[in-house]
């Protein structure tokens, strides 16, 4: 599931709903704020303001009315807070007679009250003798908060805009911040990789988070980890082969310094040479074996053999190897593999993984020992073969090294290479390999091993 999709999907998604609802509240107590400030006040409480100031008005004309009025008005201006209400002065062009501003709605609802009668209390309507026609109301103030705070604020719509910018920024903000972090954890995670320090631990500096970039992590940590393992591994196979090369070359040198001390052994020590001659070409070619089915390369599997039948032929050949010793192999097949399983395979390499398994339990089982092999299918496209033993055994503690190059458990003879080798060509077909004691004594060998073709 792509969480960071949904993640910036919805985080926007949710912005701009929240965008849009915000501003419809704000708009909203923003008109409503706009449409006290047009509704006429009428009844007994404004009728003794607009009473007193239209008859003011008649009495002595505009330019007495101005005298008393002006004052109040600057003393308001100062306060900010007026002790008595003025009210608006009209006349028939919609101008004050104190220049204020209008609201024309005010006005229209001033003068229709007043067209059929003059007996509303609140709203008065005055003609001077020179015929000049004034209205005179008051509007219906709002409270004071939060009315005027947003009429003063949202009065001009640059105001609302810079909201809308200040908001987005906020939360473009904090979505950056919440991918950038862990992009830059990555990226020091990965400089600390680069330089040789495997010891990073890159998820718990991401944080607790559920979604791709706290995968990531895991998988950068497993891959240092793996990486670490791999170098290490590397390591310890050239410590092994340097120390696996040096046996072989101490004996020549020993064999070629008795050959020139002592000639007459001279027969012997060209055989002990030729005997560690053979002994080095072997290890080289194991560890070039390994080192090509480590390297990660793919190689094109060319081969189809029958598994069944292969496993019959290196049957054969190690019981007839084991006569001597009194050991009996034995192999166990299921009643619908006896006509054979046919695989795609690369060069010999399952022939060896076999062989080398096979051997293997006769030379670490001992003399007269019972080795069992076992081939089952466990699904349609699934083979299992066990091979077990009854000899000693596997420390429990050393099962999962038995196949690590150059291990060996009770200083067994061999170079340590053959089960690494095995354990490499089956994961190349596409099994596994695994290994336990087994509770009446022995070890078994459990292989999983993909096949592709079965024959009728």
């Amino acid at each position: 599931m792509r969480r960071i999709f949904w993640k910036i999907l919805l985080s926007f998604w949710l912005v701009i709903l929240l965008s849009g609802i915000g501003t419809g509240i704000i708009l909203t107590l923003y008109q409503d704020a706009k449409t006290l400030y047009s509704i006429v006040e009428i009844g007994e409480r404004p009728n003794g303001i607009t009473d007193s100031v239209a008859r003011t008005l008649q009495s002595g004309g505009k330019k007495l009315l101005s005298e008393i009025i002006k004052p109040q008005l600057s003393n308001n201006t100062e306060a900010k807070a007026p002790r008595m209400p003025v009210p608006f002065v009209v006349d028939k062009n919609g101008k004050d007679l104190f220049d204020r501003t209008i609201n024309d709605k005010a006005w229209l609802e001033a003068k229709r009250i007043t067209e059929n009668t003059n007996d509303t209390p609140g709203v008065e309507k005055v003609t001077l003798e020179d015929g000049e026609v004034f209205w005179i109301y008051l509007i219906r103030r709002p409270p004071p908060f939060p009315y005027n705070v947003i009429f003063e604020l949202f009065d001009a719509p640059i105001f609302l805009f810079f909201m809308i910018m200040l908001t987005s920024l906020l939360f473009s903000g904090r979505l950056a911040l919440s991918i950038s972090r862990p992009i830059e954890t990555l990226r020091d995670g990965l400089k600390a990789v680069s330089k040789g320090d495997f010891d990073i631990n890159v998820s718990k500096q991401i944080g607790k988070r559920y979604d791709e970039f706290a995968e990531l992590g895991r998988d950068t940590d497993s891959m240092a980890e793996k990486l670490k393992q791999l170098i290490d591994a590397q390591r310890r196979l050239l410590h092994d082969v340097s120390h696996d090369l040096r046996s072989p070359l101490a004996r020549l040198q020993l064999a070629i310094g008795l050959m020139r001390q002592k000639p007459e052994v001279t027969e012997q020590m060209l055989q002990r040479i030729e005997q560690e001659c053979h002994r080095l070409d072997s290890l080289v070619g194991e560890v070039l074996t390994l080192a090509r089915m480590e390297s990660g390369v793919p190689q094109p599997k060319e081969d189809y053999i029958d598994l069944i039948e292969l496993l019959k032929s290196l049957v054969d050949d190690a019981q007839f190897e084991a006569k001597d010793s009194g050991s009996v192999i034995q192999l166990q097949l299921d009643d619908a593999l006896h006509e054979g399983i046919i695989i795609q395979s690369r060069g010999e390499l399952l022939l060896r993984a076999f062989d080398n398994l096979i051997r293997n339990a006769l030379q670490h089982a001992g003399r007269g020992c019972h080795i069992n092999i076992e081939v089952h299918q466990e699904l349609d496209d699934m083979l299992v073969i066990e091979i077990a033993d009854n000899g000693p055994g596997v420390a429990d503690n050393n099962l999962a090294s038995i196949f690590q190059p150059f291990f060996r458990s009770n200083n067994n003879p061999g170079d340590g290479l053959g089960l690494a080798i095995t354990k490499r060509a089956i994961e190349v077909h596409g099994g596994t390999i695994s290994a336990y004691n087994r509770p009446t004594g022995g070890l078994c060998m459990h292989v999983r091993l993909p096949c592709t073709v079965q024959l009728d």
